[in-house]
């Protein structure tokens, strides 16, 4: 099947015979770039939308999104912060705390100064800690749907919101956030050896991190 892009209005729309192709909710199929425009195209030949992360299914998921499912998803977002990964240490290996008190402390302190956020690193089995405020949520309503779906699709992977918000904020970049992400699990690798399983999977994740982030930079023309 051919497919074209033509341009209109400084959007990139995608063709086939003739027609717009559509998102599963009929919003026309649009971008900003035209490079982004030709990922899709690529990605369409490939057939890569059973993927869910990669560029083509990040864009439909986007230019899907209505004000509904952005008030729905962002319940979602405040559970992960409730229980967000870098703050809890619910084990007993000193080393590994201590490791990952001096990776995380600087970005808990920075997320809690900018949402002005009470956030306490929480050790053993607790009840979730409660962080909604209206600070946080009027820049999650804000944000624009690629760099909203951006977040939500790192939350999903990483259960994290601050370190996601240090992502799309550019302070963190792909190898550091995988990192940062799998502290405990890698600690695990150190112990008792890399499985070839974890390997495939680690590939995954990376690959995952690497398109959102390929997604942020083509969504804004970076």
């Amino acid at each position: 099947m051919n497919y074209e892009i033509r341009k209109i209005k400084n959007e990139y729309y995608i063709y086939s015979k003739s027609s717009k192709i559509l998102t599963p909710s009929k919003n026309p199929l649009k971008t900003k770039s035209e490079k982004h425009a030709k990922i899709l195209i690529r990605e369409i030949k490939k057939r890569l939308k059973l993927d869910s992360h990669s560029i083509l299914n990040l864009t439909l998921f986007s230019r899907n999104l209505s004000k509904i499912d952005k008030i729905e998803i962002s319940k979602k977002i405040f559970e992960v912060l409730e229980n967000d990964y870098v703050l809890f240490r619910n084990f007993n290996d000193k080393l590994l705390i201590k490791d990952m008190n001096n990776k995380f402390g600087a970005f808990i302190k920075d997320f809690s100064l900018e949402f002005n956020l009470p956030l306490q690193v929480q050790t053993g089995f607790i009840t979730k800690v409660k962080n909604k405020n209206d600070k946080f949520a009027n820049w999650l309503e804000n944000l624009d749907n690629d760099r909203f779906t951006a977040l939500f699709k790192l939350a999903s992977i990483s259960d994290s919101i601050i370190l996601s918000y240090f992502f799309i904020k550019k302070k963190i970049r792909c190898k550091r956030f995988f990192k940062l992400v799998n502290i405990e699990y890698n600690y695990q690798q150190q112990r008792w050896g890399l499985l070839d399983e974890h390997k495939e999977s680690d590939n995954y994740f990376l690959k995952a991190i690497q398109n959102i982030n390929l997604f942020l930079k083509i969504t804004n023309n970076l």
